[in-house]
Formats: C-alpha cells, structure tokens, sequence
C-alpha cells in the first residue's frame, strides 16, 4: 500500500500532495507534525492559503483509492490517536 498525504483544497483550487510512504505510520507521523508546525494551511507561489482539510489516503500500487481518512478521524482534539487508528502492538 501507499499513503499519501493530501492537503484538500477549495474546489477551484487542486489538491496538494505533501508527502508519501508505504509505511502507514510514517504517513500519519507526517500528518501530525504537519498539522502542529502548519496548521491547516499552505503556501504556494501566490502566498499563504487555507486547507479544507488534511487527508491520509491510502492507494494501491497501481493508483486505486482504498480510503481517505481526514486528520480529525485520526486524531481527538488534543492530539492524540483515537483507539481505532492505532494498529494493534501485539
């Protein structure tokens, strides 16, 4: 699997790509520290500019969605994981 992720932005606006792994814990590592440093924001050439959200998607390896997950499914209010994200340690 690989997993991306996406800022998504406004619809006239596309989609960014901030990062991608096929290790779905660095993925969401990724997305944490993203959403601490950034918040939901973006920069791109024109300036800064807000998100709609931030998305960990995971895909196939030959390009088929398998799910979208938003940052607040992931994560509660303080930052934490929510017990159905975290994978099993056994």
């Amino acid at each position: 699997m690989i997993y991306q992720v996406i800022a998504k932005r406004q619809p006239h606006r596309p989609n960014v790509i901030l990062f991608y792994d096929e290790d779905r814990e660095e993925a969401i590592k990724f997305l944490k520290q993203y959403r601490q440093q950034y918040g939901y924001s973006i920069k791109d050439r024109m300036g800064t500019f807000t998100v709609a959200d931030l998305i960990l998607r995971e895909k196939t390896y030959t390009g088929d969605t398998i799910s979208d997950m938003s940052y607040a499914e992931i994560f509660d209010i303080n930052g934490n994981r929510t017990e159905r994200t975290v994978e099993n340690e056994s």
